[in-house]
């Protein structure tokens, strides 16, 4: 059964759709007419949406669009800058290891795909660029709670429903931290068929001068290929795009 859809999220997207090169502001009236709200629902939209910083309200009556938007444009714009630079380096890893590869962000809840390369390999996944997963059950997931440090993954946890999304998923919290944990010590994650049956994968994570994890890169394979002297062979693969991909992030300085 399709999960259903949230309406006040849709209706909400359609009053900041109507902000456009023509409108630049907005009133109650006017998103009662465009919208097909009553008064007081539209009214009440409007309150929530400046609440949240998406609108903000220069005089009594009138919205316009609000920081917050601006900034998730930034980030957005940030996150493709991102991506352009990080395609080579997949398509280089999903040539070498015969395999596909992508790069994630995190947003403290869900990884989203940025970037993604895919091999000639018969089997295929297909690793959609924009695609949100579940950090608890990815590769590139629980890389990125590894490295949110161990409070963070403590309140991902309180906050998160751990769902069975095949077999394999591991649901059982204190061995999330565990095995985020021994994440952290050995410099990669794995998954084993715990998102999609049959899908493994290996990820590292890229850091910025600071320390900071800005990117996960996995490749992915069928799970039956995923042996050891794989899953060594995938991080060697991993440890020299990431090396590489770091050179032209973060150039060295020549002072």
């Amino acid at each position: 059964m399709a999960t259903p859809t949230n309406n006040s999220i849709i209706k909400a997207f359609a009053i900041l759709d109507l902000f456009d090169d023509q409108r630049d502001e907005l009133t109650t009236a006017d998103v009662s007419d465009l919208v097909g709200l009553n008064t007081i629902t539209a009214h009440r939209f409007l309150k929530t949406l400046v609440s949240v910083g998406a609108l903000h309200s220069p005089r009594k009556g009138i919205y316009r669009l609000g920081g917050k938007l601006i900034a998730y444009g930034e980030r957005a714009r940030s996150s493709r800058q991102l991506a352009m630079q990080l395609q080579p380096f997949l398509n280089a890893l999903a040539a070498e290891s015969g395999e596909g590869a992508m790069a994630t962000t995190f947003d403290g809840t869900m990884i989203t795909c940025i970037a993604a390369a895919h091999s000639n390999n018969a089997y295929v996944y297909s690793a959609r660029v924009g695609a949100r997963m579940e950090a608890y059950a990815t590769a590139n997931g629980k890389l990125w709670l590894a490295y949110s440090g161990k409070e963070a993954v403590e309140s991902y946890l309180q906050a998160n429903q751990l769902v069975p999304l095949s077999r394999a998923t591991l649901i059982d919290r204190s061995a999330l931290l565990r095995e985020t944990d021994a994440i952290r010590r050995q410099g990669h994650a794995v998954n084993q068929g715990e998102r999609e049956t049959g899908l493994s994968a290996v990820a590292m994570p890229i850091f910025a001068p600071n320390g900071a994890m800005i990117a996960g890169l996995s490749i992915f394979a069928p799970i039956a290929v995923l042996d050891h002297e794989t899953e060594e062979r995938f991080v060697s693969l991993l440890s020299l795009a990431i090396a590489a991909a770091g050179n032209t992030l973060f150039p060295p300085s020549t002072a």
